[in-house]
């Protein structure tokens, strides 16, 4: 921004110990033409995108890969001369706009922002991820109940979605449940996990993630 400011010889940015503000004028005014040029550029991809002959298709950080599998060679069955690239997506707030297709698992529809339509494939029951020493490993399945008393990893509220219904479930159980929340969910919660002895209430997709827990189905 200081090589900015001199090429264009105009102050953009006021700077003081409290922090960065825009120039009254010159400031308001560089940042209205920067989004002009981001939007423009924007819309430049999205209209000759449909000229291109190479799909993107993505998956978010350590999420189960339900459906990459069995579409993508049938998709090279029906679309031999298309060309098909893999991208990992670490930020959900900084997507690629080459991205065309996003795998990912979801209780609700998120990154409405990016303009992305939601299509709901395979649904992903909740599960219990647990230690095989703890006692109710020897259940089939779980209840509710069950959970009593118990420490239990779950997803943030704010980003639940219908995933709030089973909370607001939880909430009811009696002894109470000790809930705690995970806003991303990786091997460092798993890891994090087996150090407390907590347990994991998880989508069904994320199973194979929680190894070395073993995950019980939930009622």
């Amino acid at each position: 921004m200081n090589l900015l400011e001199k090429r264009l010889n105009v102050q953009l940015f006021v700077r003081n110990t409290h922090g960065v503000t825009l120039t009254p004028a010159a400031g308001i005014e560089f940042i209205q033409w920067s989004r002009q040029i981001i939007f423009d550029c924007q819309q430049a991809e999205k209209a000759l995108g449909k000229y291109q002959q190479k799909i993107v298709f993505a998956s978010g950080y350590l999420n189960g890969q339900t459906l990459s599998g069995r579409l993508i060679p049938q998709f090279q069955k029906n679309h031999p001369k298309a060309q098909i690239s893999f991208r990992e997506i670490n930020d959900y707030q900084q997507i690629p706009a080459e991205v065309d297709i996003l795998e990912m698992t979801y209780a609700k529809e998120p990154l409405s922002e990016h303009e992305f339509s939601f299509i709901s494939i395979v649904p992903s029951p909740l599960r219990v991820a647990l230690p095989a020493s703890h006692p109710l490993a020897k259940k089939k399945q779980l209840s509710l109940q069950d959970l009593a008393a118990q420490d239990l990893e779950i997803v943030a509220p704010s980003i639940a979605g219908s995933e709030d219904v089973m909370l607001s479930k939880l909430l009811n159980v009696r002894p109470a449940v000790k809930l705690h929340y995970y806003s991303v969910f990786n091997k460092a919660v798993v890891n994090q996990a087996q150090l407390t002895k907590h347990l994991l209430l998880i989508p069904e997709a994320y199973s194979e993630l929680c190894h070395p827990y073993i995950v019980k189905p939930v009622s």
